[in-house]
């Protein structure tokens, strides 16, 4: 029998909170045959606070224009998709999960002061070659109009006799013949600024000490901080055609590097790889794109 869970939030889930609660669950286990409940996270009459906004802009590096960076609603989904991840009915700690890849389509600029609502949930989970995998997908609607979505997956670690064998994780291959059309220089500064502003609150994100205890060579930034920078400067279509961007995380974006990015423009599309100096793999790969009018919007 299927349960499902659903949760209403009147303010923005508290970090602490769900940092308590992840402690709490965090010895949470797969069991063979378990059957995940769905769970879902709502917000009603949301609106764009303007210094939240502005935050984001200056955090990242990016310059406000008349359309709201398509990053910048990971910002407002991203405390409940945490809530659902750090539950008990959730088979794995959720200090063990990666975000490994998302997928983010806009339909259509958000305004600041506009009313929103904000709905989350997770996917059934997938047993895959070395872990589990597991979906949240996360709406922002305006007067009953889809206007943000992401589908943002998560794997946890570990081995499972009845992986599927079949399954064949997405990916994007390097583009190698990519020409360079950016570099900059990542400094370590707003780090725990932009843990609040993001929501994405874990250490390794701002305390170099625990990330080497966790061994990493010191902390990294948070990946949509990073993303939203290199979308800044993409080239993108001025009709207003909705946007969709894919990019898959391949490894931490390291303070106090110099970032090259490679891109390669074609036809409404943008294909880029993310790599630190001295490291000849990239740490992120993507694609933005036009929104092809016949994909499926149901997601």
């Amino acid at each position: 029998m299927k349960i499902d869970l659903t949760f209403t939030f009147k303010e923005r889930p508290s970090a602490l909170y769900t940092l308590w609660k992840a402690f709490r669950n965090r010895k949470s286990k797969y069991v063979s045959g378990y059957r995940m409940p769905e769970i879902h996270a709502k917000k009603e009459g949301l609106r764009i606070d303007e210094k939240h906004l502005n935050d984001f802009y200056k955090i990242c590096g990016i310059s406000r224009t008349s359309s709201i960076s398509l990053l910048y609603p990971f910002t407002l989904a991203y405390p409940y998709m945490l809530r659902i991840l750090c539950m008990k009915e959730m088979p794995f700690s959720m200090f063990k999960v990666l975000n490994t890849r998302n997928s983010i389509t806009m339909y259509r600029d958000m305004r600041p002061g506009e009313k929103i609502r904000i709905a989350c949930r997770n996917s059934p989970i997938r047993i895959v070659p070395k872990g589990l995998e597991v979906n949240m997908v996360s709406e922002i609607t305006a007067d009953g109009e889809k206007v943000w979505d992401i589908i943002a997956t998560y794997f946890a670690p570990g081995n499972f006799s009845e992986g599927e064998a079949t399954y064949i994780a997405p990916r994007l291959e390097p583009v190698h013949d990519a020409s360079i059309t950016h570099e900059w220089y990542l400094a370590a500064k707003n780090r725990f600024r932009f843990a609040r502003v993001s929501g994405d609150t874990n250490g390794l994100h701002y305390w170099t000490t625990y990330a080497r205890m966790l061994g990493f060579k010191r902390d990294f930034a948070q990946p949509i901080r990073v993303v939203a920078h290199i979308v800044s400067l993409l080239p993108v279509s001025e009709t207003g055609t909705p946007l969709t961007l894919d990019f898959f995380l391949k490894g931490p974006v390291y303070y106090e590097n110099t970032l090259i990015l490679r891109n390669l423009n074609r036809e409404h599309r943008n294909r880029f790889d993310l790599y630190c100096k001295g490291n000849d793999k990239p740490c992120i790969s993507g694609q933005l794109s036009q929104l092809d009018i016949n994909r499926d919007n149901s997601k």
